[in-house]
């Protein structure tokens, strides 16, 4: 029974990407097997449209709002993985994020009641009722506390835990199948990467997790002056609601408003890189989702980041090798960027080190000729994982993730000044 109704709603899936266009632009994005490809094709031609590259990140996020929050972060999870859905939608989706219509305030005051025990007015001296954010899983709200802290509340959605773990069911359930039924399919890993997305997924809806990882960051920067982590209230914090304290600032890509506040926007533009690669290289751990709604211009010109739901680790290893390979690729040195992943077990033993080195020549020189300030090593390395299928390329999720955050960290740096 449980068989029957994840193939009818997996066919109800199908069926509504093949309307929305989505469908067709899989099938042409050379990511499916040839088995596959066929029965595709024959969908798009009875029920299948075009659709354009300017909607397809927009109206792939419409259909997975309204198949569910586990389908949104489905979809923040597939920006990690161009080897499996192609560099460009990829990027698309990378750029794209996850807000919801908010639940009740009726519901707020139950979650806090059932949370603390306590009525939000024995709590906070005022509780703004109309939040300043809603997501899929959370929505924030504004409070001061009766020390006169200003804080921002974050919740978790009513029944949120329930309707991901279903969804989760439904996923390992349409990896596995798949898996069963190509070897092309099967060399994706499609389980390990379901795996991987209910870990991220649950860590989310334990806010514990995230005010702790808020707290490690602000750890990691407790001595910089142009870094500034919100402080966690642990005393108000509980597995379902995070309370941290309020940021007073402007988005970092409203420019009009960093000129209005005589901000040094080239100042920012570098602190703001520098706090990206201080993350990476030297704590090997970094804010996973730094899209421009989650980090924040302060009057004083520091930066403060927001939403620590998704963050990446890297070990010491990791670093090492990721700073060779940029470099290797700075300077035109494919052969031994082609290397690098033969040493770290990225490429298969046996493969050819100068063939794979000649393709990665064929997919960087095109990126690295053009003028500096357009220049995408995000979208570079989204090239080369891309190539994971053809190749047999073991990517490891680590590597995914810290993809996806660089395309968000350059798309950020770009609006900033488009020659940096």
């Amino acid at each position: 029974m449980s068989n029957l109704f994840h193939i009818i709603r997996a066919l109800k899936i199908i069926y509504i990407f093949s309307r929305k266009g989505i469908l067709y632009k899989i099938s042409n994005n050379n990511i499916v097997p040839p088995r596959f490809l066929f029965l595709l094709n024959i969908i798009n031609f009875f029920v299948g449209k075009e659709i354009s590259n300017e909607l397809i990140g927009l109206t792939f996020v419409d259909v997975l709002k309204e198949l569910g929050p586990a389908f949104v972060k489905l979809g923040q999870a597939l920006a990690t993985r161009p080897d499996i859905i192609g560099v460009n939608l990829a990027n698309e989706l990378a750029q794209l994020h996850d807000k919801m219509e908010p639940f009740s305030f009726e519901e707020v005051v139950k979650s806090i009641k059932s949370e603390t025990g306590k009525e939000i007015k024995d709590l906070f001296k005022s509780f703004d009722e109309t939040p300043i954010a809603a997501a899929s899983i959370s929505q924030v709200h504004k409070g001061v506390t009766y020390e006169n802290e200003i804080v921002a509340v974050k919740i978790l959605r009513p029944g949120i835990e329930k309707a991901i773990f279903n969804d989760l069911k439904f996923f390992k359930w349409c990896a596995n199948f798949l898996s069963s039924l190509d070897k092309e399919i099967l060399f994706l890993r499609l389980h390990k990467a379901v795996e991987i997305f209910e870990d991220l997924t649950k860590n989310e809806m334990d806010l514990r997790l995230e005010a702790a990882a808020a707290n490690e960051l602000q750890e990691n920067f407790n001595n910089d002056d142009r870094f500034l982590v919100p402080k966690i209230f642990w005393s108000y914090t509980t597995k379902r609601m995070l309370v941290s304290s309020w940021v007073d600032g402007i988005k970092i890509n409203d420019l009009d408003g960093m000129r209005a506040g005589n901000q040094d926007i080239e100042t920012i533009t570098k602190n703001s890189a520098e706090a990206f690669f201080l993350q990476v290289f030297r704590d090997g751990f970094f804010h996973a989702d730094m899209h421009p709604g989650n980090v924040f211009i302060l009057p004083d010109g520091k930066i403060a980041p927001v939403d620590f739901g998704i963050m990446g680790r890297l070990k010491v290893s990791d670093r090492i090798f990721l700073a060779r390979l940029l470099k290797s690729i700075l300077e035109h040195n494919f052969l031994k960027v082609a290397q690098l992943h033969s040493d770290k077990g990225i490429l298969p033993f046996g493969s050819s080190i100068d063939a794979f080195a000649q393709e990665i020549r064929s997919l960087s020189t095109p990126i690295l000729n053009k003028k500096l300030g357009q220049i995408s090593l995000g979208t570079l390395l989204g090239e080369l994982f891309g190539l994971a299928s053809k190749w047999r390329l073991k990517i490891q999720p680590q590597f995914l993730l810290l993809q996806k955050t660089m395309v968000m960290a350059e798309g950020i740096g770009r609006q900033l000044d488009p020659e940096t």
